[in-house]
């Protein structure tokens, strides 16, 4: 195992300015050991490390979770700072609670590889987008003491019942731009506090497919604007019977701009599509797996939508899927 980035002693520095904070992000993000589980080492795929939701664990006290975070043969998490026994709520910072975490998963050799900053951002309802987006906006200002320069967020429906469902209104140009200035006002932000923003489409909101996340990234044009690949978000129920030739487009043009990746399932149901967690669905996991080591640099495979009793199962599926590639 190649020995961890020392970036906590850089964040400190006065000196550490934003493009080394940039140049650092590798560091933060790719650090975590490469796949493995917690009774086999890892193969020889080492440019993908495997990670998992935090809050799959978030019923266990933190030590616990960090605990058996490691042992089910994890390097790497996404976290919203919330376990059962301390808890790190934006809009009321305790630094403490931040420290206290940090400091169990730097003890288990866990590293943060994003973290959780998902809201609608364009909410039909003022207030509550205001507060989703002032949590959003201070884990972006404030990611340095965090401890990853990567924050996640999905890019909203204006459906003003859940944030999950579609809305006539996603489609149009209006929808768009709303969401695209959104983007933009965050992306600045990032610029500004030498973070990134990665944002996760999902064909329920408004950026819902491969043209539009292209778009996106072609209109908010920015090193701190980057990708959550999340393939399963991009399938509709007609798109299920061969998922193979939209998933190979999906990293022809968004590829690039990739900075972590998700694993779990894609099926179809009553309502459209289901996301169940890996091996539960129809996503080819080799192709998608193979199209990963294609980008040829170190990538997070974080495992989500998961139950922590399924985490095993979950993650000796991506090891075989992995084993074809």
């Amino acid at each position: 195992m190649k020995p961890m980035p020392n970036v906590q002693n850089a964040f400190s520095s006065a000196t550490f300015d934003r493009r080394d904070w940039l140049k650092a992000t590798a560091a933060v993000l790719l650090g975590a050991p490469a796949l493995a589980t917690a009774d086999e080492p890892a193969p020889a795929h080492k440019n993908l490390h495997l990670g998992v939701m935090s809050n799959v664990y978030a019923h266990l006290p933190v030590e616990q979770a960090a605990a058996k975070i490691k042992a089910e043969g994890f390097g790497c998490v996404v976290t919203d700072f919330r376990f059962a026994d301390v808890q790190f709520d934006p809009l009321r910072p305790d630094w403490e609670a931040v420290k206290k975490i940090r400091e169990c998963l730097d003890q288990h050799r866990i590293r943060i590889v994003g973290l959780y900053g998902y809201t609608n951002i364009v909410d039909p309802q003022p207030a509550r987008r205001a507060q989703g987006l002032a949590r959003t906006e201070f884990v972006l200002a404030h990611a340095k003491r965090l401890g990853c320069p990567n924050v996640s967020t999905e890019t909203g429906t204006l459906n003003p019942q859940s944030e999950w469902v579609t809305s006539p209104e996603n489609a149009t140009e209006a929808g768009y731009q709303k969401c695209r200035a959104a983007v933009e006002k965050l992306v600045r932000l990032a610029e500004k506090s030498g973070t990134i923003l990665s944002i996760e489409p999902y064909w329920q909101n408004i950026i819902d497919s491969i043209d539009r996340a292209e778009r996106l990234f072609r209109d908010v044009d920015s090193p701190s604007f980057r990708l959550v690949m999340d393939p399963c978000n991009y399938y509709r129920k007609e798109d299920l019977p061969n998922t193979a030739p939209m998933l190979k487009e999906m990293f022809k043009r968004l590829g690039d701009k990739i900075i972590i990746a998700h694993a779990k399932d894609v099926k179809a149901s009553a309502t459209g599509t289901d996301l169940p967690a890996s091996g539960r669905g129809v996503l080819d996991y080799p192709l998608f797996l193979r199209l990963l080591l294609d980008l040829d640099r170190e990538m997070p495979l974080l495992i989500e939508h998961v139950t922590w009793q399924d985490v095993p199962r979950a993650r000796d599926y991506v090891l075989a899927a992995l084993k074809k590639v």
